[in-house]
């Protein structure tokens, strides 16, 4: 009898965790046009050589991007190039809050950022303009539509690439 409902058992648990994925295999999109504030990497490292290899990467029409399947999910991936920078982009249904929530050996040296397509901060996004001491950004739809927005994962060092994290990634109807 234990043999029939093991099986039902299993599926049970399995159903409120979240999907581990491998980011470098989602989807690429385009991105967003990069975010006003540019570069938080600090004011000292401008005259350095790095730094001039990253302003010079980040001069780029749209940021790197990668579709993100609704759900929630653990996502595992890296910072993959000079620029410090990738996005996630989502599609939220009206009435959904989504939140990514980074986490790294070094979750200090990141920022995340909800941007639209145009690189601006828009409605349901204004709660993520105050300064967090943990890498979090979260995303409301209040409107009556389906909304596309972006998650910008951002470094405030250099030479970040090859650094890796995970975004933990939840959905809730509000």
């Amino acid at each position: 009898m234990f043999t029939i409902f093991a099986p039902i058992l299993a599926i049970t648990l399995m159903q409120g965790q979240p999907q581990e994925i491998d980011g470098t295999k989602l989807p690429k999109v385009n991105g967003p046009m990069p975010p006003d504030y540019f570069d938080p990497a600090p004011d000292a490292y401008k005259r350095d050589p790095d730094a001039y290899l990253r302003r010079q990467a980040r001069r780029t029409g749209m940021l790197p991007a990668v579709a993100l399947p609704a759900g929630d999910a653990v996502v595992s991936d890296t910072i993959q190039d000079v620029a410090g920078w990738k996005a996630y982009q989502v599609v939220v249904q009206p009435g959904q809050t989504v939140k990514i929530r980074l986490k790294a050996m070094h979750e200090a040296w990141f920022v995340v950022k909800t941007v639209n397509r145009w690189g601006k901060f828009e409605k349901g996004m204004t709660q993520n303009l105050l300064h967090k001491l943990d890498p979090e950004a979260t995303y409301i739809n209040r409107d009556k539509e389906t909304k596309t927005v972006f998650f910008v994962i951002d470094t405030n060092e250099l030479n970040m690439f090859g650094e890796q994290f995970t975004l933990h990634v939840t959905w809730k109807q509000t």
